[in-house]
């Protein structure tokens, strides 16, 4: 027999899931009409509360969670350091939940369950494809939140971010006032920078000089995958500029397009993203636009805990500003 959850509840009662919470919680924001509602669908549909339904304890512990996708650990380290190192100056604990870990079945839900166990105060996302799942569970307790690589704003919300449509919309802008159009764009699905942002950047530059764009690609995150979908991309395809998501993948485009005989910048100019130390490994060097992914991270912290105590807060939408690092890997 299926177990009665509380979005069963909250779909049953026609009211949202923080409204069960605070319903179970003895709050008294709700009207007595919708509480007497909910009560008698916990009671028909013998809805058991557990943990998490019961909501956040009411003491502060001063703890703060920090979720990601596993996939994303290599790119968002930098960020952590910039977490930790903010958390310790503001005498707050951090602990680190990775969603690939959970599982596929109930993920998001099994996540939430345990932030509620950990008593955690708040939590920092990072933007990944669940990020909307994760924010919509997460915002049913009242968690305060922070998103990195995002915007997002609300009542118990704030983000860090870099201006993604920005990004891509100087990038392109400036090839195409110099005459080049053949511009191709390589991200992987999961992205701490905003994909659609900055594929509608390149949309808008290219609308801006009555053309469209349509050249997005999807990737790997792993280099061992890229690669050799890259060798085969270049077997057949010769754009005049490559623009990647990351730059692990721009260095997957320079080795893969030598491979094939291209030349780098001379033909081909590629430029990565986020400023690694793939970057500078690479021959020729990797241009790249430097996202000052520590300084994120402790931004992201000190929004959260500004939130967490109703400290006066000038922005909760907070963008970070972000540069092109130049190298050999363009003209």
């Amino acid at each position: 027999m299926k177990k009665v959850t509380i979005y069963d509840v909250s779909r049953e009662a026609g009211v949202s899931l923080a409204t069960v919470s605070r319903v179970i919680n003895g709050s008294n924001v709700v009207k007595e009409s919708t509480r007497q509602r909910v009560l008698e669908v916990i009671k028909r549909l013998d809805f058991k509360p557990n943990e998490v339904a019961r909501g956040l304890a009411k003491s502060k512990t001063t703890m703060i969670a920090v979720v990601f996708p596993q996939s994303l650990f290599a790119h968002v380290k930098d960020m952590i350091g910039g977490i930790g190192d903010t958390s310790r100056t503001l005498k707050y604990n951090v602990t680190i939940h990775t969603t690939d870990d959970i599982g596929e079945d109930n993920m998001i839900d099994d996540l939430v369950e345990k932030l509620i166990k950990s008593r955690v105060d708040g939590v920092i996302l990072f933007n990944n494809e669940l990020l909307d799942q994760e924010i919509e569970r997460i915002s049913a307790y009242d968690m305060p939140m922070v998103v990195i690589g995002d915007r997002v704003s609300g009542e118990n919300k704030g983000s860090v971010f870099a201006d993604a449509k920005q990004i891509t919309y100087q990038l392109v802008s400036k090839y195409l006032d110099e005459g080049v159009k053949d511009i191709a764009f390589f991200t992987a699905v999961q992205n701490l920078v905003k994909k659609e942002d900055l594929v509608n950047g390149i949309k808008e530059a290219y609308h801006e000089h009555d053309m469209e764009f349509e050249n997005v690609h999807n990737v790997s995150t792993r280099y061992e995958e890229s690669y050799p979908y890259f060798l085969d991309y270049f077997k057949t395809h010769r754009p005049q500029v490559v623009i990647t998501g990351y730059d692990k993948e721009g260095v997957a485009v320079i080795n893969a397009a030598r491979a094939n005989g291209i030349r780098v910048p001379e033909d081909l100019e590629v430029i990565g993203m986020m400023n690694t130390s793939y970057g500078i490994m690479c021959n020729p060097t990797l241009t790249t636009v430097n996202i000052p992914v520590y300084n994120m991270g402790a931004l992201a912290l000190r929004l959260l805990t500004k939130i967490l105590n109703n400290e006066e807060i000038e922005t909760k939408e907070v963008v970070v500003r972000h540069l092109l690092i130049k190298r050999e890997s363009t003209k």
